[in-house]
């Protein structure tokens, strides 16, 4: 148990030299030195570096913590609002909602992203998720409209493909 702890001890006393020597003698009176400087130290450790941060969020997102990555991400947003990997972090944000069904806030960070960055790279796939949003909201016109802007916008490409799919899909639901 003491390993455990003293595992733990270096990330957050790293900043403490002297918390280093005494850490193997008493480790219950460190905990709560610990615990008194880490709300000053706490706010510079989640900030790290960008990449370091963005991939953090992305690495709860692949193991299927959403809860966790969207916090994250939307924390890295917070903090590196001018970043180069921020557009991906609004795009994996809203995905982490949308994988959740959480589709209203989804299609609000999905737009937000083509707001704000509306040459990134993920524009594409932040589009199409609008429209995905949109049909799984069962707002068929929009959606219509938000897959057909792809096939306009994008043709030729994977996601014209996918919105071609949808639309498939939501001329069937129109039949019904």
């Amino acid at each position: 148990m003491q390993q455990d702890v003293q595992l733990g001890s270096p990330q957050t006393t790293a900043q403490a030299p002297a918390a280093a020597p005494v850490a193997s003698a008493p480790v219950t009176t460190q905990a709560p030195q610990a615990d008194a400087s880490a709300p000053a130290a706490a706010p510079p450790a989640p900030a790290q570096d960008p990449k370091s941060a963005y991939d953090a969020a992305f690495g709860a997102l692949k193991d299927g913590r959403y809860a966790e990555s969207a916090r994250l991400f939307q924390q890295f947003i917070t903090q590196f609002p001018n970043d180069e990997l921020t557009p991906n972090a609004y795009y994996w944000l809203g995905e982490s909602y949308y994988v959740t069904q959480n589709y209203p806030v989804s299609l609000d960070t999905f737009r937000k992203l083509l707001a704000q960055y509306p040459n990134s790279q993920k524009a594409p796939d932040a589009l199409l998720k609008v429209g995905y949003c949109q049909y799984e909201m069962k707002q068929w016109d929009q959606a219509q409209a938000t897959l057909n802007q792809v096939l306009q916008q994008y043709p030729n490409s994977t996601v014209a493909n996918l919105a071609q799919g949808r639309l498939r899909a939501l001329r069937i639901e129109a039949q019904r």
